[in-house]
């Protein structure tokens, strides 16, 4: 009776090993099914990007970054005039000075009038004169450069070239209101247009820091453009240039570019997530979602990049899509373990959007108030709306990114005010005041600031 028990406990232990085993085999089928499954669609999508021509490795992404063709390398021309400015001694040198210094004034005085630190600004300037001169041979060039990036460490990469260049554009900009205040129109159109041009070393840098470098290079010309044209007897000709200098750049173009760039650098990540941090390497959850997690980045990544092909209005669109769908995505707790690296890698896109098409006001702005200089300098006055300059002083009215609409312009104290609305969408005629979300706005009238 006690052998029969016994044997009846033996045979249901191995009946509820069974169905433990036989559970967790098909738990084990069901998470290995589930994983192919998942690795597939990520291969889906990786093939996708390919056949559109988007790099997806490290390797491609060195393929991608090229010089446009036709165009002059100008690469060892940047790193040799900037390489001297992001040292120890130049930031001594100029600590006093406008625009390099650290305790610099905030503003330089407009042409005519005296300017305090004018004889130290020139010692600096021949002090660094090789810097100058290798800068302008560079903008003979064109300007166009590739750094030699090491695309392998990912978001960890480093890129020095890329911001030296900020100091060889701040001395640049004393040399434009240095040749100013001399009151040389010609040598202060040689000093912009380098202004203009060291921006190109990055345009077609696919890298997210690298646009936002750009943009802020450009930034620094137009404004300096803006501040000085009331002050400058330019010729017709001379405007006509600045305004071509004005139009060469085609944001919306390489924000996509380095959207596409930092795909890859954040791909990279999924790979290798020590490239980010060792300890993240230790969080859970990261072998288990890592193909379903990047997938979830691809995706999202793929929605705003589409969104670059059409328009700045589609490109803000499909950021806030993105992020919304990431918000979504990521509102339980398990789902926030899930997509750990998504949430971590991807980038502030809305950010670099608003700074893009800020860049893309401020161009187009320029170029309308260069144009209204063109009209008085042949009329003696300024335009009283801005479709007097069209066609001769502007092929068309240029169009704000953020609402598709002409932009706007006005007579104010008798000089020209031109803006944009803005990422609010409002018009709020071309005065922000406290507002948090402006208009982008610029003027002629040199006692106002946009």
């Amino acid at each position: 009776m006690g052998e029969q028990k016994s044997k009846r406990g033996r045979n249901v232990a191995i009946a509820l090993a069974a169905i433990g085993l036989a559970g967790f085999l098909i738990l084990c089928a069901g998470i290995l099914t589930w994983r192919a499954s998942s690795k597939a669609k990520l291969e889906k999508q990786l093939d996708r990007m390919r056949a559109n021509g988007q790099p997806t490795t490290a390797a491609e992404l060195s393929k991608h970054y090229v010089i446009p063709a036709g165009a002059e390398d100008a690469t060892q021309l940047w790193i040799d005039a900037c390489t001297p400015l992001d040292t120890e001694q130049f930031r001594l040198a100029g600590t006093d000075l406008p625009i390099v210094g650290a305790n610099s004034p905030l503003e330089i005085p407009p042409p005519g009038t005296p300017w305090k630190e004018q004889a130290a600004v020139q010692q600096l300037l021949n002090t660094y004169a090789d810097s100058m001169q290798l800068m302008h041979q560079a903008t003979a060039l064109g300007g166009y450069a590739r750094f030699d990036h090491d695309f392998t460490q990912g978001i960890a990469l480093l890129l020095p070239n890329v911001l030296s260049l900020r100091s060889g554009a701040g001395l640049l900009k004393l040399e434009a209101h240095t040749n100013a205040h001399r009151g040389d129109p010609a040598a202060c159109l040689q000093s912009l247009e380098a202004m203009f041009t060291i921006g190109r070393g990055v345009e077609n840098d696919p890298i997210l820091v690298s646009q936002l470098v750009m943009i802020a290079l450009d930034s620094m010309a137009v404004q300096t453009t803006v501040e000085l044209l009331p002050h400058l007897q330019w010729n017709d000709s001379q405007l006509q240039r600045l305004q071509e200098l004005t139009r060469r750049t085609n944001y919306l173009a390489t924000v996509r570019n380095s959207i596409l760039g930092q795909q890859v650098l954040g791909r990279l990540a999924f790979d290798n997530p020590a490239l980010m941090d060792e300890e993240i390497t230790q969080l859970p959850g990261l072998p288990l979602f890592g193909n379903e997690d990047q997938s979830l980045y691809l995706e999202l990544m793929g929605d705003f990049i589409e969104g670059t092909q059409v328009s700045w209005a589609e490109s803000f669109r499909a950021a806030g899509s993105a992020q919304t769908k990431l918000t979504e995505a990521t509102k339980s707790p398990l789902n926030r373990i899930r997509y750990m690296l998504t949430t971590l890698v991807f980038p502030a896109i809305d950010a670099v959007i608003t700074a893009g098409a800020r860049a893309d006001s401020y161009a187009k702005l320029t170029d309308v108030l260069i144009a209204a200089q063109r009209y008085k300098l042949a009329k003696s006055e300024y335009p009283k709306t801005i479709e007097e300059l069209v066609p001769t002083y502007l092929p068309s009215v240029p169009i704000d990114p953020h609402d598709n609409a002409p932009v706007r312009y006005a007579l104010r104290d008798g000089y020209p005010i031109a803006w944009c609305v803005g990422i609010d969408m409002v018009d709020d005629d071309g005065i922000g005041g406290d507002k948090a979300e402006p208009d982008v706005a610029l003027t002629l009238n040199p006692s106002k600031k946009d």
